[in-house]
């Protein structure tokens, strides 16, 4: 007998049900959609084995089950494939989890990469001209000619606008990158608006550059995840790599203010995670416009999925947060 999971199994009977986003899924919904796999563990129970899942589009995350599991969710289901899934929405530790019923590979005619991964809410050409307006900003030559030789580089520039700033935390979508660094480098101007020595030049540059690495850090068609340079060199490193090469086609860039460019890449994650602390009055406001960027973008998130009230225990901040309802006063 057939199981019940084959993936030959013909699913384009309930085609004609309207899919929703995971993010729109309750409790006893039917579902039948295109879902990128973005956690699998084979697990045993007192039946036999069954497959914990995490489904992931473009909305958010649910996470799955499948309990008969047959021979292609044994050894053929893979993290990062996108697959086609029907079942039942349910609840567990009260949280949702769809129950699957069927699931096979998707083919990739069969979906738009639109659906799964997620974006910017800004368009690629708006993130561009934001870059580009900060860069023009810049008045040291040097330092400008440093930044406009990774723009002019026009397959790298693409990857840095198309590029996530991270995988699950903070601005973790198809444009993250480019978003966040042009926030970072708005916001540190707008402090320097009140501290006249800060220098601005400094900050722009810092803005931009210090997450660059993380064009290479990051991959995935659908779903983000480290690449093994990500892991096991780092954003910061493999930035500080890219800017030292650049600078050293550019004869009237001094060593001096190299060092300086270089300390604000190294120390923009503070005191614990990266190679220095920051030691300069610049490095300081980079590390915390960082901090500020980064984490308003992830409770925004958190926030946008869980409304009004108390949110669950947030691991990551290591507390629970509280949201206000804007229809209350």
């Amino acid at each position: 007998m057939r199981s019940p999971l084959a993936p030959a199994v013909d699913l384009s009977y309930v085609d004609s049900m309207q899919p929703k986003k995971i993010s729109e899924l309750v409790v006893d919904d039917t579902v039948v959609a295109y879902y990128a796999v973005r956690k699998r563990e084979v697990r045993e129970y007192s039946k036999g084995k069954f497959i914990s899942l995490e489904f992931g589009d473009a909305s958010g995350r649910i996470a799955g089950v499948v309990w008969e599991p047959d021979v292609f969710c044994l050894n053929d289901l893979e993290e990062g494939m996108v697959v086609k899934v029907q079942g039942r929405v349910g609840e567990y530790n009260g949280r949702p989890q769809l129950a699957v019923s069927r699931i096979r590979a998707a083919a990739d005619d069969e979906y738009s990469l639109d659906d799964i991964l997620p974006h910017s809410k800004q368009s690629l050409e708006e993130r561009r001209a934001r870059i580009l307006k900060l860069t023009g900003q810049i008045e040291n030559s040097c330092i400008k000619r440093l930044v406009m030789s990774f723009w002019e580089d026009e397959p790298f520039f693409e990857k840095y606008l198309n590029s996530p700033a991270g995988k699950l935390w903070h601005h973790a979508f198809i444009g993250g990158l480019a978003e966040h660094s042009a926030n970072v480098g708005e916001l540190a101007l707008r402090i320097a608006q009140g501290y006249d020595f800060l220098n601005r030049d400094y900050l722009i540059f810092g803005g931009l550059l210090h997450d660059l690495g993380k064009v290479n850090t990051y991959y995935g068609r659908a779903a983000i995840d480290y690449t093994d340079e990500g892991r096991l060199v780092g954003h910061i490193c493999i930035a500080d790599v890219w800017v030292c090469e650049r600078a050293a086609k550019i004869e009237a860039l001094q060593p001096t203010l190299l060092t300086k460019l270089r300390h604000l890449l190294l120390s923009h994650q503070g005191e614990y995670e990266t190679p220095v602390r920051p030691m300069m009055a610049e490095a300081f406001v980079l590390y915390y416009c960082d901090e500020v960027d980064s984490k308003l973008d992830a409770i925004n998130r958190i926030r946008e999925r869980q409304g009004a009230g108390w949110s669950e225990y947030i691991k990551l901040l290591d507390r629970f947060l509280y949201f206000e309802d804007p229809l209350k006063e």
